[in-house]
This record gives structure tokens, sequence and C-alpha cells, in this order.
């Protein structure tokens, strides 16, 4: 007797693995399309990727490859950060500062930009976030070897 609960109890193990299977195989796929499904984030034109500092007011600016920018600002203990995207071919930046910035958060910015091998000058489109197009609206030139401490977003 105990050898026929043995088998019975094999018999329903390899069934229940059998029936599982299929179900494992179909999940598999679904989340490999899932993943495949996904855009993906494109890096911004490496023009404006770097670091940028104002000469008129001493205000650095950094945009990262992920799509990220940080600008340090003298008076302001916190730096204030966002998400941006660049047409180079436009000329176009559009900035959203963070939620948790220390200023404008959520605002969006719209700016011209030409950039020369050194420099970067930017012009207001609009801006619903006037502390910001008031440090943006200048001459930038590109900060060469700096330092991770003045950059809050890694590029």
């Amino acid at each position: 007797m105990p050898d026929r609960v043995i088998c019975t109890a094999t018999f329903r193990y390899r069934a229940m693995m059998f029936q599982a299977k299929p179900a494992l195989v179909v999940i598999s796929a679904l989340l490999l399309v899932g993943c495949l499904g996904r855009t993906k984030v494109e890096e911004p034109d490496a023009a404006v990727v770097g670091d940028w500092r104002a000469a008129a007011n001493g205000t650095t600016i950094t945009f990262s490859r992920s799509g990220l920018y940080s600008i340090v600002i003298k008076e302001q203990p916190r730096p204030v950060m966002g998400s941006f995207t660049f047409d180079p071919e436009q000329g176009t930046l559009v900035m959203q500062t963070r939620r948790e910035s220390p200023m404008c958060a959520d605002d969006i910015g719209q700016y011209k930009v030409r950039i020369g091998s050194m420099t970067m000058d930017v012009e207001l489109v609009r801006d619903t976030c006037a502390p910001r197009s008031k440090l943006m609206v200048t001459s930038f030139e590109r900060v060469k070897g700096a330092g991770s401490s003045q950059a809050a977003v890694q590029p």
C-alpha cells in the first residue's frame, strides 16, 4: 500500500509540473514583450551636455546625458533640479523643474539656445518661473574640468 501512495503522489506532482510549464512560458513571454515595448529614453545632444557658468551672475548649470539638469545658485544652499530636452535643429531647450526643488516646482520653461565651441547664448521664449528665466537669459561659458562639488547632477 505505501508504494501505491508514493506512486500516486509522484504522478500528481509530475502532472502538476506539466501544467505549470506552459503557464511559466506564457508569463515569461508577456514579461519579455513588456520589456521590449518600453520606449528608450534618448540621450540629449552632446553639444548641450556638460557644465556651464554664467559670467554675469556666477550661476553654474549642469546638463547631464540622462536628461537632468542642475542649477547651482550662489545665494541658494540647494541646487534647482529638473529634466530637460534639447532640440539641436531648432535650438530649443525645454526645462521642467522637479517638484522638490527650492524654487518653481513643476514649472516649465522654453528657451532658444545658440551653442558655440565654448559659449551658450540663451534667449527666453516663455517660462512660468520668473527667477529661473532671470538666471537663464544670459551668456554661459563651458566649464572645463568642473569638479563634482559644483555639479549636483553627474553627466
